[in-house]
């Protein structure tokens, strides 16, 4: 399902791909686990993939975009830095095409790894350089110092747009400083993100479970 986050005021901030929304809150103890991908595979299977997925008319074709309710928490056997270091670099490419028609399909700007069928933990948010999606892979948040403990907190709503329901309002931090892998690359690097860019990554590490990112971070 998909999310809405604007501003209480009216300003639209983002789409973000999740109608379950907890706020800067750990999802509740209570909630199942389940796997990112069937089997612990990297990728799962999309018959809209068959043959050429560029092909002409393969645009058209609705691909199985899987989107998270909030009402469970991801499990991966890539939460480790090896298997995503191995990863980040040779997925990157069929990722981001996915997490693309997915954004485009469904009109929004974030999209979460197990929504495309993909295993690792990765967060695909709108880059206006290249018109198309950054692949955002573990993302760590980097304390915040007391300097900054005024953080710009915002009251945002995600709303599901397929249903064009009201959705549900919540707090989320307006600035996010992160340390990532980026999509096609094994260096590590280290960028301060706003709006929906940082509402996107605070829903990936909601999304999934707090023993993945023990693991990472």
């Amino acid at each position: 399902m998909l999310g809405t986050p604007t501003a209480v005021t009216g300003t639209i901030a983002t789409v973000l791909a999740a109608s379950g929304f907890f706020g800067g809150k750990a999802p509740p103890a209570a909630l199942p686990e389940v796997r990112a991908t069937r089997d612990g595979a990297v990728f799962e299977e999309w018959a809209s993939e068959g043959g050429d997925l560029w092909s002409e008319g393969s645009a058209h074709v609705e691909p199985e975009c899987n989107w998270w309710n909030g009402s469970v928490t991801y499990t991966s056997d890539l939460c480790s830095h090896f298997s995503l270091s191995r990863m980040a670099s040779n997925s990157a490419g069929r990722a981001i095409e996915r997490a693309v028609r997915c954004a485009a399909w469904y009109e929004t700007e974030c999209v979460l790894s197990p929504e495309i069928g993909v295993g690792m933990p990765a967060a695909f948010v709108y880059n206006p350089e290249t018109t198309g999606m950054r692949m955002i892979i573990a993302p760590r948040i980097v304390p915040e110092t007391e300097s900054e403990a005024d953080l710009d907190i915002r009251t945002v709503r995600v709303q599901d747009v397929t249903e064009r329901t009201n959705g549900r309002v919540t707090e989320m931090n307006y600035t996010t400083r992160v340390e990532f892998l980026p999509g096609g690359s094994r260096a590590p690097v280290s960028e301060t993100l706003q709006g929906s860019d940082a509402y996107c990554i605070q829903l990936l590490r909601e999304a999934f479970s707090d023993d993945c990112w023990r693991n990472l971070d």
